[in-house]
Formats: C-alpha cells, structure tokens, sequence
C-alpha cells in the first residue's frame, strides 16, 4: 500500500534478493578465487543473509510458525519379513504390532494415533503376506505379545464393534504385563486374568532408597522365569495398594520386601531380608515352585 511501512517479512526478503545477488560471483573458470575485495574481509567475516537467515528462524519459531522445523512423528517399525517380526517381538517386554490385510481401513489411523500419543510400548507395523500367513493372522488385528508369560493376545478388529483409538489403549492397558509389572487398577485386570497363578510381590514405597537398581535384578530373574513366575511391583505409596500390604501385615519400615503368592493354593512365602539379587530372587521361586520353601502359617485369603 502506498505510504505504509513494509513488515519485517518483506524487508527480510528483499534484503535476503539484494544480498545474494552480489554473491554471484563465482564463474565456471574461477571456482578456487573470490573477488579481490573479499579477500581484504576479516576471517570472521558473515554475510549478511546468513545472519538475516537466522533471525529470520528466531522469528518463526518466537511466534509459534516454524512449522518446518518439528520433530519427526514417531511411527511404528516395519516389519517386512518373518524374521525381522521375530527379532522384534523378542526384543522387548511387550510388543504391539499392527497386522493390516486392508490398510484402506479407518483402524490404521486409530492405530497410527496411538503409537504418536502413547510412547509406552513398542510398535511394530506390517502388510507383508508371509508374516501375516506365519502369524494366522486374516484380517486386521492388533496383537500384543508379553515376555513376562510368553503370551499372545489378538485384537480382532472386525471382531471388535466401535473400535477407536480409546478402545484400543484401554486393550493395550489392560494387558500390560511386563517382566516387572507395576500393579494398579487397570493392570490387576490382566494380572487376575493371566494364566500364570505363582505372582512374586516386590513391595515398595516411593522413599525406597535404590529401587531401580532392585527393578533391574528383578527383570534379570524374571526373564528365566517366563511362564512360571509373574513379577508385580506393588507401591503401596498408592492409596489403591495399601488394603493389600495390610493384609501382609506390613508397615513402611519393613520395605522393600519381596513375597510370592500362589493365587489358587493361596500360599504365600516372604524373603528373607538382605541383598536383593537376580540369583537369590530365581533360587526363592524356584524353592516355592517345588515345595521346599517353608509356608506362612497363615494365609492370604484374598485375590489381588
């Protein structure tokens, strides 16, 4: 418009045009030799669409319209043969992979929210006819696999009236079942329902002082224990899990203290205090599978 001040924009680009313009200089006989006058320029020297460049990026980002520069949207992993789903199935304590015979389908996008807004699990994506074959799989369906019992659950999406991304969190939730399992409202559901019935409780509190370094031996037993033993941390700092440490009698100072729990039998056993170590863990289960452990007089009388 006439008489109006130019924005900031335009002042940029237009110096931005004047300025490369006088850095057309190099000819194809001289790409080794600026101009003589560039020659007298301090090393420090930057040209001014570089620095009108930057600001320019201040700028955008400042006032929320650097939208080139995002971070990459998390995706699923490709799996584009047999063995490729099988080293990533093994890889991690619980992995979500998404079958698609019909990627035309509204649950590939339910899916694709959920790997971008929930970062929790491991996502794992195919299309491929010899994995979805070796997998029986005919039809969408999202699977998830657990290291904790060796199990697969399939969500059959036509199977599945009024899917939606909420539906299929909450499927995933409810069947969290990790090498460790933290234990709350959503997963006691998968725990009740695993078919694994011996559970190892490693009560907690959030004051436990080197809790991460206990959760690490407790993964490293759990992992030769897959399918006979299902570990559960149990933080009675949540309000939820109290009612469960009283009926273990247990006051905060007795913390941490790792018990096992037959869920049919209701036998219970307590650890000796001491050293929590990957090697002492395995022995106690495997003293308790086999009878040796010496049994609580009393009993639990209720499930988790």
């Amino acid at each position: 418009m006439c008489g109006s001040q130019a924005s900031a924009p335009q002042v940029i680009n237009a110096a931005l045009l004047k300025e490369s313009s006088s850095l057309h200089y190099i000819t194809a006989d001289r790409w080794d030799r600026p101009p003589a006058d560039t020659m007298r320029r301090p090393s420090c020297w930057i040209p001014i669409s570089v620095l009108l460049l930057l600001v320019t990026i201040s700028m955008a980002t400042e006032s929320g319209t650097g939208r080139d520069i995002e971070a990459s949207e998390r995706r699923a992993v490709v799996l584009p043969d047999v063995p490729s789903a099988r080293v990533f199935i093994d890889s991690t304590d619980l992995a979500v992979v998404g079958f698609f015979v019909d990627l035309e389908k509204p649950e590939v996008e339910y899916f694709n929210a959920l790997v971008k807004n929930h970062p929790e699990w491991d996502y794992g994506t195919t299309t491929s006819e010899d994995v979805l074959k070796h997998y029986k799989i005919k039809s969408n369906t999202i699977t998830i696999f657990r290291q904790a019992d060796n199990f697969r659950d399939d969500l059959v999406v036509e199977e599945t009236p009024e899917l939606n991304t909420a539906k299929l969190y909450r499927f995933l939730t409810i069947n969290e079942l990790r090498l460790v399992t933290e234990y709350n409202p959503m997963t006691s559901i998968g725990i009740i329902a695993c078919k694994v019935h011996i559970h190892l409780l490693f009560f907690t509190h959030k004051d436990v002082e080197g809790e991460e370094g206990i959760m690490k031996e407790l993964r490293e037993a759990a992992k030769e224990l897959r399918g006979q033993v299902l570990f559960v941390k149990m933080d009675v700092s949540m309000k939820s899990n109290q009612k469960t440490a009283a009926l273990f009698k247990l006051k905060k100072s007795d913390l941490p203290l790792i018990s096992i729990y037959d869920t049919e039998s209701n036998r219970k056993q307590i650890m000796e205090s001491g050293e929590i170590t990957a090697q002492g863990v395995k022995k106690f289960c495997l003293d308790f599978l086999s009878g040796e452990a010496v049994e609580e007089a009393e009993s639990l009388k209720t499930e988790l």
